[in-house]
Order: structure tokens, then C-alpha cells, then sequence
């Protein structure tokens, strides 16, 4: 699709390696993540090697961390310039609550110094998350029960046509409609982490933004990321839970932030359609 852009994983994985066995990872630590394929880095943010540095991921090898305040920064969400600006976006993250207070986890500015903010997401220690449109303060918020939660956002700027629409780990969407934040100062910049320093460790993973069109969630347990789950991902997931090495899919069925024997019963219950 020519108008999204991937910030997948918040890592420049080699694509060679992206394509190895889930066996032959393990002997891959030499893959390390990094955080150069964003704009941008502030304060106590770090990617890396789940199996190296102990980060947690969603899906593939790389996660991004943030204790206390950090974030990673983005001067192109969904592939525009400073300069053009944006009056939508739609993006997709996932993001493991460690927490104990409330956090801005996502926030879009028109000046890419942080200044202009447009909208922001804010998670609390519950799994409550809130998307609010700082120009006319209404707001729409879903709670997420497990840890990993896939957050979905889409933001439009409009005189009387703006909206604001938010899905928690695939929910059907909350939406507000009709808002008057129509604005010369567009979309420069998001943020992405723990952007006030809030207390607690955040997890993040699988980002995407796009400027239009919904970016959905990943496969839940497609351990060998082939896009269906089958007897082979259960394998796959029983080799990383025994310490066989990491899978190239997403292992944590469960989504609670760690691969063990109960994400083996949850995905042989998804192949049972149970």
C-alpha cells in the first residue's frame, strides 16, 4: 500500500534473518534490535534482543521498553513530510501495561519539537485507554483485560466532520463524530512510550501508521508466522516455552507478557476451536 508506513517492531531486523527457523534463532543474537529506524529518541527508551536483553515482544525477535519517561519519535507518520502535514491518521500498536499510574503512551503534535499536540493516548494501570482530540477535549476509552493490548487509533481533523475512533484488542470501534478541530497546523510528528514519566515499565511492539485504512491485529498464537494457526505453531510456541530458542511469530497466545506452558493450552485450544 503506497500511503503506510511500517515502523515494524521497532527494528531494522535483517530480512535474511526474518526468513530462519524458529531453531535457528537461537543462535541469533547477533540480530540486535534498534530504535535508528525512528526519527528520533528521548529518555529512558531501549530496544533490543528478547533473548539477550530480557525485552518483551509481541511478535518477532524486537520489542521496545520505556521505564520511567522515554519515547521514540516519528517526523513521517504515515509516510508524509513535516512539511506536508496530515489531517488523518490511523495506527496500530501493541503495548504491554507495567504501570502503576496512568500513562501518555501515543501523541501527535504539529511541531515536531513536541509542541501543536493534536491528540493523545493514554493507558492506566486497569488497562483503561483513552484517545482524546486536544482540540475540543472529547474523548472515547475501552479497557483491555489481558497485558499485551493492541491499541488501534484513527484521528481525522475537520470543520464539524472530525472524528476520533479507538479499538482495545480488537473491539468494535468507540468513535466520537462531528468535531469542530479543524486547524492550519497538521499532523507533523508522533511520540510513542512513556511520555511523562509516569511510574512503571511499558512494553511496545508492532507498530504501524498509515494515513488511511484500518491496519487490523496480528494473528494471535501464528507462532511461525505463516498467517494461520495450526498444530505446527504449538510446536513452535513448546520449543520457546522449554528455551529451544525465539519464534519469528507471536508465541504469547495468552498476551500476558511472558511464553510458557499456558500459551501451549491456548493455542491448542484456538486449533480446537474451543
Amino acid at each position: 500500500m503506497t500511503n503506510a508506513t511500517i515502523k515494524s517492531s521497532f527494528a531494522k531486523v535483517l530480512a535474511a534473518g526474518a526468513l530462519l527457523s524458529g531453531a535457528m534463532f537461537a543462535g541469533q543474537s547477533a540480530l540486535a534490535c534498534t530504535v535508528d529506524n525512528w526519527s528520533g529518541t528521548s529518555g529512558a527508551v531501549a530496544a533490543g534482543d528478547p533473548a539477550v536483553d530480557g525485552i518483551a515482544r509481541y511478535q518477532g525477535l524486537c520489542g521496545l521498553q520505556a521505564t520511567g519517561q522515554g519515547f521514540v519519535q516519528d517526523n513521517n507518520p504515515g509516510g508524509t513530510t513535516p512539511e506536508d502535514g496530515l489531517n488523518r491518521i490511523v495506527a496500530r500498536f501493541y503495548v504491554l501495561n507495567g504501570n502503576t499510574e496512568p500513562a501518555t503512551i501515543y501523541s501527535g503534535f504539529s511541531v515536531p519539537d513536541g509542541s501543536g499536540e493534536l491528540f493523545n493516548v493514554t493507558l492506566d494501570a486497569a488497562g483503561e485507554v483513552t484517545l482524546t482530540d486536544t482540540a475540543t477535549g472529547q474523548f472515547v476509552s475501552q479497557v483491555g483485560t489481558t497485558n499485551w493490548l493492541s491499541v488501534e487509533i484513527d484521528w481525522v481533523q475537520g470543520a464539524g466532520s472530525g472524528v476520533i475512533s479507538l479499538s482495545v484488542n480488537g473491539l468494535g470501534n468507540v468513535e466520537a463524530t462531528g468535531l469542530g478541530n479543524a486547524s492550519t497546523n497538521k499532523l507533523s510528528a508522533v511520540r510513542l512510550g512513556n511520555l511523562d514519566g509516569a511510574a512503571g515499565t511499558l512494553g511496545f511492539d508492532s507498530y504501524e501508521s498509515r494515513r488511511s485504512t484500518a491496519v487490523g491485529r496480528l494473528v494471535r498464537s501464528d507462532a511461525n508466522n505463516d498467517g494461520a494457526v495450526n498444530g505446527l505453531d504449538i510446536v513452535a510456541i513448546r520449543n520457546e516455552a522449554l528455551g529451544s530458542g525465539l519464534v519469528a511469530g507471536q508465541p504469547d497466545c495468552n498476551e500476558d507478557g511472558v511464553v510458557n506452558g499456558l500459551d501451549i493450552v491456548c493455542a491448542r485450544n484456538i486449533v480446537l476451536g474451543g
